[in-house]
């Protein structure tokens, strides 16, 4: 079985629970060979990125909901995910480190969150919603009305990833974020053999459910199971993958045929950059803080042909790029800026697999993480470009069109969020540093008496 007695897998090196990337290595061994040659941007703020921080903080600022703690994901909207939840408590992180708010605020806003996730209702099955509705802390659909709508695996993941890092760097809230946790039922967010399953809640109050994510996502989300000890072992294989080759570099896809699996599968920067920031690219329980060896070659070879193929289109084609998702202030309203999807590169494309490429912009999100993940002449560039798209009373502008150079003037919480991650990136090396303290969650592993089920590890005998 995947989830009992799983702890005597040893999460050292992922081969040992039989999770191996058959075939991965000679698929990129030519994207390996960049690897020794990445370097990225280390030490103390100067004032300038300060201030950058700073800006990003405004956005915090002016969208928390005093009553919940919670925070808006667009500028005035008062909508959530989990997913949204994870950026706000990274940016807390940064607000912390970076002094923007006193030891007490802090502790008031940490407690208002962990508070919520401790009383939020669940989705009918025993997991996060999808949605949650800021000032009121209840469950609602898209459209901010109450309702079950269900549940994502891969929101829950990120989330799991910024608590892990939370509690590592607070361990006097490592038990009510544990207990937070506990509550939810991990036999509907990973199956026995180790796929990230989503859910739908219909009208009727059946339940659909369906495979989630794409590769890297699944790689990237897979992280924060593994930190609860849970192995989403399938999730977590490339297999099955393609390889495409775009200005002399090969670029890793997901092969998996979207008319049988449903699902788009745009190549876009996104989920490498956090898998850099917070894990350096390594394995879960590698201890170093930042170098330029990572103890996962194939995650790290993926993410370094993605920023070399964007800036190899600014060295053949003169065109800067800094691929990410991102939001648009009218219709499809959220978008793909792909390197590659579709059968194209540099597509942009709606969730209905609809293609926009008027809509792409260099993300200020991207550029700023890239700036942090690579210390190049190119990241430079771009943050020369970047760097004035903010509002100093509302935080930073979504990005750069590509085609015009016009203002996307979206503002929302993931790119501003993303902003702090990357100067707390510079500042502190890797986010996530694995840590050994009994906590409270071994506790309940532990019991024999008052195991919490739901599909958690046990580890008594």
């Amino acid at each position: 079985m995947l989830r009992k007695g799983i702890i005597a897998c040893s999460l050292l090196a992922l081969t040992s629970c039989g999770v191996v990337y058959q075939g991965v290595q000679s698929g990129l061994t030519s994207i390996n060979t960049s690897q020794v040659l990445r370097q990225g941007r280390y030490g103390e703020l100067t004032e300038q990125e300060l201030a950058w921080a700073q800006t990003a903080w405004v956005y915090m600022e002016n969208n928390t909901q005093l009553k919940t703690g919670l925070v808006n994901s667009i500028d005035n909207y008062p909508s959530t995910n989990m997913s949204s939840l994870a950026d706000y408590m990274m940016a807390l992180a940064a607000a912390q480190e970076f002094e923007f708010i006193t030891s007490k605020e802090h502790d008031e806003r940490l407690s208002l969150v962990l508070s919520f996730l401790n009383e939020m209702p669940l989705s009918s099955v025993g997991v996060p919603n999808k949605v949650y509705n800021t000032t009121t802390g209840q469950m609602v659909d898209y459209g901010n009305q109450p309702k079950d709508i269900g549940w994502s695996a891969i929101d829950v993941g990120r989330l799991l990833i910024v608590l892990a890092i939370t509690k590592q760097r607070n361990p006097e809230f490592s038990e009510y974020i544990d207990k937070a946790v506990l509550r939810w039922n991990f036999c509907e967010l990973v199956t026995q053999d180790g796929e990230l399953y989503g859910g739908i809640v219909k009208d009727n109050g059946d339940v659909f459910r369906y495979k989630e994510g794409r590769l890297g996502l699944e790689e990237y989300t897979s992280y924060g199971y593994l930190d609860w000890q849970v192995v989403p072992e399938k999730a977590m294989m490339l297999d099955p993958y393609e390889v495409v080759t775009i200005n002399g570099i090969d670029i890793v896809f997901d092969g998996r045929d979207p008319r049988d699996y449903d699902v788009l599968r745009p190549v876009y920067s996104n989920p490498y950059l956090l898998m850099g920031l917070e894990f350096n690219w390594d394995d879960i329980n590698d201890l170093t803080s930042h170098d330029a060896k990572h103890t996962n070659d194939a995650l790290a070879a993926m993410a370094d042909s993605l920023y070399r193929v964007q800036e190899s289109r600014w060295d053949q084609d003169r065109i800067y790029t800094a691929r990410g998702d991102h939001v648009v202030s009218g219709e499809p309203y959220f978008v793909y800026d792909s390197i590659y999807a579709l059968g194209t590169p540099w597509i942009t494309v709606a969730e209905d697999g609809s293609d926009h490429d008027e809509l792409a912009l260099i993300s200020t999100q991207v550029a700023f993480q890239m700036w942090s993940l690579w210390k190049t002449d190119y990241t430079d560039r771009l943050m020369v470009l970047v760097r004035e798209l903010y509002d100093a009373d509302r935080g930073w502008y979504e990005g750069r069109y590509e085609l015009t150079s016009a203002y996307e003037k979206s503002i929302t919480l993931k790119t501003n969020a993303g902003v702090l991650e990357a100067l707390l990136y510079k500042a502190n090396g890797k986010l996530y540093q694995s840590k050994k303290a009994k906590e409270y969650r071994d506790v309940k592993f532990n019991s024999r008496f008052d195991h919490p089920g739901r599909c958690l590890v046990e580890t008594f005998r």
